[in-house]
């Protein structure tokens, strides 16, 4: 349990790191002397501790990994069905960026986890996300893949009890990072989006990014 706490800990402290350190870059509140160098660090340490790497089960009972999404654009975000506030408005958000990206939207693959395994099973998860929008890919698994998967992305997530008048447990939530992040078609870490960045931003960062790719 103790080793579990810490995993959690480490986890929650290094994603509030990376994505910090990411929108000081994005948004160019870093100090101008010595700039560029900064910059390159930030990306630089999230490539190397955010794999993006898992092994997890798809609506329809089918194995899906990473490396099955290899030419797309990812789009993933963490949560559970469950999740009465984050999540559903985050998926909507995913929703509304698929359609405004119009055509290049088929080159983005949006990729829900759930970080509840217990309650979102495959037929759950696949309901849940058909009702944002058609190409969203909601995953699942036992709960080490789960583990496995939110350690790639360096994703916090934890089960909170929920007590009842008498102080017994009767029910949980979960507690998780809301982050939404973007893997390029080699499947390499490119930045991290927060929910409440303007769509209008992430849109143009997304162009942007996968402009830059196409032209290489």
């Amino acid at each position: 349990m103790r080793k579990a706490r810490l995993f959690l800990w480490f986890a929650a402290a290094t994603a509030i790191a990376v994505y910090g350190a990411l929108n000081i870059y994005q948004r160019g509140t870093v100090p101008r002397t010595g700039d560029d160098e900064r910059q390159k660090t930030a990306e630089q340490v999230a490539r190397e501790i955010v794999t993006g790497e898992f092994d997890l089960v798809g609506s329809d009972l089918e194995a899906v990994s990473d490396t099955d999404f290899r030419g797309n654009w990812l789009l993933v975000f963490f949560g559970f069905t469950h999740c009465p506030d984050v999540c559903p408005t985050t998926l909507g958000t995913i929703a509304l960026i698929m359609d405004e990206l119009g055509p290049e939207a088929e080159r983005m693959q949006p990729v829900f986890i759930t970080v509840d395994p217990e309650r979102d099973t495959p037929e759950v998860i696949g309901s849940y996300v058909a009702a944002f929008h058609p190409k969203i890919v909601g995953l699942t698994g036992t709960e080490q893949q789960i583990a496995a998967a939110a350690k790639s992305y360096r994703a916090y997530y934890a089960r909170i009890p929920l007590r009842d008048g008498d102080g017994s447990a009767d029910d949980y939530t979960m507690d998780h990072s809301a982050h939404i992040y973007l893997i390029d078609p080699d499947g390499i870490y490119a930045t991290v989006f927060s929910p409440a960045d303007p769509i209008g931003t992430i849109l143009k960062t997304l162009r942007a990014r996968m402009a830059a790719q196409a032209e290489n």
